[in-house]
């Protein structure tokens, strides 16, 4: 896939966890850095797990996962306002209007070819953006079994906590709270648990299942050892670590 360098600009912006806040981007112009081709008003081409790169200074850019589809006009970002971090602090003062150089698609983190698997999404954080494309894209397709294991300390950590009942009609979704056992409307869905306890119940993997996790980097490197030991194969894992 061609890499683009272009203009978003901020369309709305929303609080959607503790700490984090959604971004929705229009995309202004752009052009591919191999081609040289220039495109305006039109959406970007990426696949469901990439990311791009905001610029905040002239050496300083930080890289966001991209939470909407590929059919989608606007592109939705998904951010941690992390204290005093240099693209947390300007992206947490900005406003619906401006704008912010960006470049990409990057990454391999993307649905295999694999029609036949299910697929097990694990997530924590703001790691659940890449899986929220890669679900709402998949549901369009074969409709394949489905499965989101996704983590934080209580509720306030879940980002689309009140909309992710809708992304398919085959998901089954499982909320570890690592912090709390007031599960509120959740309690048909959440544990006092990590997701990686959830690993360790689930007796149901197979051949057939690939897993796609996303987040921070113990949690993933924790996640992949448990699938080793369970006899999952590399080529059914794929990760994307958050430093």
């Amino acid at each position: 896939m061609n890499l683009y360098q272009g203009t978003l600009k901020i369309e709305s912006i929303e609080i959607v966890a503790k700490e984090t806040k959604k971004f929705l981007f229009s995309v202004k112009n752009y052009k591919s850095l191999d081609l040289k081709s220039s495109f305006e008003d039109t959406p970007l081409p990426f696949s469901a797990g990439q990311f791009i790169s905001l610029q905040f200074t002239e050496k300083a850019w930080r890289a966001y996962s991209i939470a909407s589809t590929p059919t989608e006009d606007l592109i939705e970002l998904i951010i941690r306002i992390v204290p005093n971090g240099l693209g947390s602090t300007i992206i947490d003062k900005s406003v619906v209007g401006d704008e912010f150089v960006f470049k990409g698609p990057f990454g391999h983190f993307v649905l295999s070819e694999n029609k036949e698997s299910n697929l097990i999404f694990l997530g924590t954080g703001t790691g659940i953006a890449p899986l929220r494309s890669m679900i709402l894209i998949e549901k369009t397709k074969l409709n394949r079994p489905m499965k989101l294991l996704y983590g934080g300390r209580d509720s306030e950590d879940i980002a689309y906590l009140d909309e992710m009942n809708t992304w398919a009609d085959d998901l089954d979704i499982q909320l570890g709270l690592s912090r709390t056992t007031d599960f509120g409307d959740y309690a048909d869905i959440a544990q006092n648990c990590r997701i990686t306890e959830f690993l360790e119940q689930d007796a149901a993997f197979d051949t057939k299942s690939e897993f796609y996790i996303c987040g921070n980097g113990n949690m993933v490197k924790s996640v992949v050892e448990i699938l080793k030991e369970k006899g999952i194969e590399k080529d059914k894992i794929f990760m994307e670590r958050f430093n």
